[in-house]
């Protein structure tokens, strides 16, 4: 059965990689406990034709601390950050001559991080090799879709005119006309 869902994982794997899109190829983030509240964050990207990239990691609700990454290779970024156990948001940036350009906002778990690494022991190094989503997130994304559906239904419903059958004006019986009731 785990056969079955491996080329799932991988096609995952590159539809994640193609979510950074413009001149930003695939991303990753791989990482390592160090103390019972802070991990070791690896994070690298593949950039066409940048100057210098950096990594903009912001904190869930909190500050943003922007990490130079310095060039390992053809197009392949790469930095090292130290940080709390949290599931940051990181957002890259090649800059260029003239401009510079954004990738999508991404927290470190959708490009690679695992997420048993927000929760392991210090000096634990944890790396995941598949992609792929588990029966308890798979659950809350057909619930949150089921949601979707609804608030579509009720906001569709709410912005029909309300219908009502239309009154017919009738022509009073010629007995009614005669007695002079209407």
């Amino acid at each position: 059965m785990r056969h079955r869902y491996a080329s799932g994982y991988v096609l995952g794997a590159l539809l994640l990689a193609a979510v950074l899109g413009g001149s930003f190829g695939e991303a990753s983030a791989r990482g390592r406990a160090l103390t019972s509240g802070q991990i070791e964050v690896r994070l690298s990207v593949e950039v066409e034709k940048a100057q210098s990239v950096v990594a903009h990691v912001i904190e869930p609700g909190g500050e943003q601390r922007t990490l130079p990454l310095t060039l390992d290779g053809d197009n392949l970024y790469t930095g090292s950050i130290t940080l709390r156990k949290a599931d940051f948001v990181v957002v890259f940036e090649a800059l260029g001559e003239a401009l510079s350009t954004q990738s999508q906002p991404l927290r470190l778990t959708e490009i690679g991080l695992d997420p048993a690494l927000l929760e392991s022991q210090p000096g634990t190094t944890v790396t995941t090799s598949e992609v792929g989503v588990d029966d308890d997130t798979r659950q809350w994304g057909w619930a949150g879709l089921a949601l979707a559906a609804l608030s579509l239904a009720l906001m569709a419903w709410w912005a029909l005119p309300e219908r009502q059958p239309p009154e017919v004006e009738r022509e009073p019986e010629p007995e009614e006309a005669a007695s002079g009731e209407i």
